[in-house]
């Protein structure tokens, strides 16, 4: 039985462009884009207080993959960025359920557990906008609007300072660390996986076992 209703909405752009910061653009890091997709996208429908899943995208993979996963799409091929993206996925939600309640979930979060995003959003069903910050804390990795509030993204960048400035909860939160936890860097990726990464972004790393570079950069 599901508790609070949500739409979860996941923006994640072409795995061959996506990630750019993880190194130069080989297979191995839109193999390694598309299993952080697949990893966040798996936990996010584990979840028991989200009841739909939207995938905002322009790619034909990653669309693929959450059709295969029974999430919704909404295709966007415009290239006008984060933001775009993740209104358009917001108008979606609301054109076919009107003042859904709304979380923008990033599709960096290899790490991310089902039980760490209901905390999260146990914890935003008490406030009209709130979001987490990343582990860095300059960037977002959630962000929530309630019904009959508007989302107002502002990702990519210092997004932890704007949406405060926009009047967003920051929700600090001791017992979710995995909602925390996107990757962008080799660092972070280092960091994932001391962590505990999910299925498919572990089932890569192996291929390279205490090299997790070479995933990146195709050495060895």
């Amino acid at each position: 039985m599901r508790g609070e209703t949500w739409t979860a909405i996941i923006p994640v752009k072409p795995f061959s462009v996506g990630k750019s910061r993880l190194g130069p653009a080989t297979v191995y890091r839109e193999r390694l884009a598309r299993a952080f997709f697949l990893d966040t996208l798996d936990a996010v429908l584990s979840a028991l207080s989200v009841s739909r899943v939207i995938v905002v995208t322009g790619g034909e993979d990653a669309a693929a993959d959450a059709v295969s996963r029974n999430a919704e799409v909404v295709h966007d091929a415009s290239g006008g960025g984060l933001n775009r993206a993740i209104v358009r996925g917001v108008t979606s939600a609301r054109r076919t359920r009107a003042g859904s309640a709304v979380a923008v979930v990033t599709a960096d979060l290899p790490c991310l557990r089902a039980a760490d995003l209901d905390t999260v959003l146990r914890a935003a069903h008490h406030h009209p906008r709130a979001f987490v910050a990343d582990h860095t804390d300059r960037g977002t990795t959630v962000l929530t609007a309630q019904r009959g509030h508007r989302l107002r993204p502002a990702f990519e960048g210092p997004s932890r300072r704007r949406h405060l400035d926009s009047g967003a909860v920051e929700l600090r939160l001791r017992h979710a660390p995995s909602a925390r936890l996107d990757v962008d860097t080799i660092e972070d990726l280092g960091a994932a996986a001391d962590f505990g990464v999910g299925a498919h972004t572990a089932e890569l790393l192996a291929v390279h076992p205490g090299r997790r570079d070479d995933a990146v950069t195709g050495r060895g």
